[in-house]
């Protein structure tokens, strides 16, 4: 995806979100899950016709007949309005990326931070709640935890949040261990 269609992408989502220059309350928190709840139910309405729904030679009526066919009357709320916009601006192809855009926009309006732990097995809930402890720190930040079963972590585990890598696995302490004995 190119820089301006980043951009673009960028703007729908705060003109669909409209948490802009808004102090938080729990009623914002709350009309921002609805948002997003109505955007993952159009995008799983229309995630098998989205050739249709892209394609320069179908007409923009057309394009909203078949989005009209797919999701019930008022199942997706304003979701449903905004996606025919997008469908009559020709710009249905960000669909996927606004939603991303619109997902981090409510995150970081609510306080929300998303992490991925990796390990070689499913956590329990106490190793889960002990790493949502560690990365809420002293300021008891949110944080929604997504444990990932990777068959590449041979032992320990790995944590992402954002850009951000925390290494606890067997091969990486292997690896800072031998940098350090070639380093010394």
């Amino acid at each position: 995806m190119d820089s301006s269609a980043k951009i673009l992408s960028k703007r729908y989502a705060r003109a669909y979100m409209g948490l802009d220059g808004k102090k938080h309350s729990a009623a914002l928190e709350a009309g921002a899950r609805a948002k997003m709840e109505g955007l993952r139910l159009v995008f799983e309405a229309t995630r098998m016709h989205k050739k249709v729904l892209t394609h320069p030679a179908v007409s923009s009526e057309v394009k909203l007949e078949v989005m009209a066919k797919m999701l019930k009357p008022g199942e997706a709320g304003p979701a449903s309005d905004f996606a025919g916009l997008l469908v009559r601006q020709g710009r249905f192809g960000l669909f996927e990326q606004i939603i991303k855009d619109s997902l981090a926009l409510s995150d970081s309006f609510s306080g929300l931070i998303r992490a991925e732990v990796h390990s070689q097995y499913q956590l329990s809930e106490g190793e889960l709640k002990r790493i949502i402890t560690l990365l809420s720190g002293p300021e008891h930040r949110k944080i929604a935890l997504l444990n990932v079963v990777s068959g590449r972590i041979l032992g320990g585990f790995e944590i992402k949040v954002g850009d951000t890598l925390i290494d606890a696995t067997v091969r990486g302490r292997l690896n800072a261990l031998r940098a350090e004995l070639t380093k010394g």
